[in-house]
Order: C-alpha cells, then structure tokens, then sequence
C-alpha cells in the first residue's frame, strides 16, 4: 500500500478495497478448513473434548474476524467519500456486501472497459477452440480473468436466481429449455455482472421493471441467446439435441 499516495485517490481506493478482501479471503479458507476438520474429529470417540472446544473457539474468533475485515472494507469506502456508489450496487436483489466490495474495486480498476471487455476480464467470455475439422473442445467460458470475483458471482447466484426478477428470468429459461445447472447458472452470473455494470455507469439504483430501449436490443447478442448458440454448437458435433 506504499505505492497508493502516487495514484489517482479512486485507484487507491479500489487497492485498499482489494487487499482488505484478499485478507478476508485467507481467513475464510483457514475458517472452513477448520471447520471441516472440526466435523470429521466429531466422529472420532478417542478425541479429547477440550480439543473439540479449542477448534470452535478458534472457528468463532475467524468467523469475527472476517466480519470486522468486511466492516473496516465498508469503513474505507465510506472515508473515502464513495458511500453511494457502494449503496447503488447493493440495491441489486442478489448483491451482498461482499460481492459490491468486489464489485467496486474491479469496475473503479476498468474505468474505460465496456460490457463485452468487462465479461472478459472477469474470464466469463465464451471460447471455443479448436483446429482444422477434428481437433475441438466443447465451448467453455475461458476463466483467464478475476477469479475471486468469477467466483463471488457465482456463489451469488444461488440468491441470485431467486430474488433478482432480470436474473430469475433468465435461470428460469435456461432451466426449462434443458440446460444444465451449471450452464444456467453461468449465465445468471453474467447477467448479474452487466446489471452491476450498468447500474454502476448510470448511478442509478435498480429498477426491476425498466424497459429495454431499442438500442440496447439490437446491441450484440443477449446471455439467452449466446447460450443457445454454445448449445446448438454442442449439438451439432455430439449428433443430440439441446
């Protein structure tokens, strides 16, 4: 952090945002792991049960941990004057306080990318490789972006898809249409991650209800329908139906 004096106070900002949640993430990982093992040693009859309580005090004392790290994180959005910015990704149904922290630091770390560079650099663009007529992998999203942030969307979802109307539509479709979780789920976070955008370059809050404008129609294909296209793809080269 000696270097954020020399940046813009926006970069700084997001450095500050980023490294408080690489630190949370650290004690999350040690919390679950000790968790886990806290579980299979329940099953052990020879285990001392002081040994149990020296793990459940150490669990409880992460678990405080991680909540005080999430606090100072908010603490220094809000000294640094960008409180209505975090407030307005948070007024997305599916967007807790920890994926806005993620949030804010990417999109303030990308001023000047758009919605198709902004898919790439969280590594959720759709890539289909291959060679020549018979050497090709089926079309994958290329995880080459941020993969913390990858996967705090992801997690997202599971709230997601059920309280956000724009990204339950679309779980909703993909599901009844045969896709599979993971799949629908994919797409769910993408959908989650331009509305985040956009919501972030309008600074204005959610709206479940706001209409499409023509424009934003007929620009580039939608998450719907670029996922018909990776299936019909897999169709054609498995010989089965989507």
């Amino acid at each position: 952090m000696d270097r954020a004096g020399k940046s813009a106070p926006k970069d700084a900002l997001a450095r500050k945002v980023s490294c408080a949640l690489a630190l949370y993430g650290i004690v999350q990982r040690n919390r679950i792991a000790l968790q886990g093992a806290l579980d299979a040693l329940r099953h052990e009859p020879l285990l001392p049960e002081d040994f149990l309580k020296l793990l459940e005090d150490e669990i409880g004392h992460l678990l405080s941990l991680e909540k005080e790290i999430l606090k100072r994180a908010e603490e220094i959005i809000v000294e640094g004057g960008q409180k209505e910015t975090l407030e307005l990704l948070r007024s997305v149904p599916g967007i807790g306080v920890v994926l806005a922290l993620h949030l804010y630091a990417f999109f303030v770390t990308f001023p000047n990318a758009n919605r198709k560079e902004i898919v790439a650099l969280v590594g959720m663009d759709a890539i289909d490789k291959k060679s020549g007529t018979s050497v090709y992998s089926k079309p994958h999203i290329s995880k080459r972006g941020n993969k913390r942030l990858r996967k705090t969307l992801f997690q997202a979802t599971l709230s997601a898809a059920r309280y956000n109307p724009k990204v339950k539509a679309l779980y909703v479709r993909l599901k009844a249409a045969g896709k599979p979780d993971k799949v629908a789920r994919i797409a769910a976070a993408r959908k989650l991650l331009l509305i985040a955008f956009a919501i972030y370059k309008s600074g204005k809050p959610f709206v479940a209800d706001y209409p499409a404008t023509e424009g934003r129609v007929r620009k580039g294909e939608t998450e719907e329908r670029r996922s018909d296209l990776t299936c019909q793809k897999e169709a054609s080269r498995d010989k089965r139906t989507c």
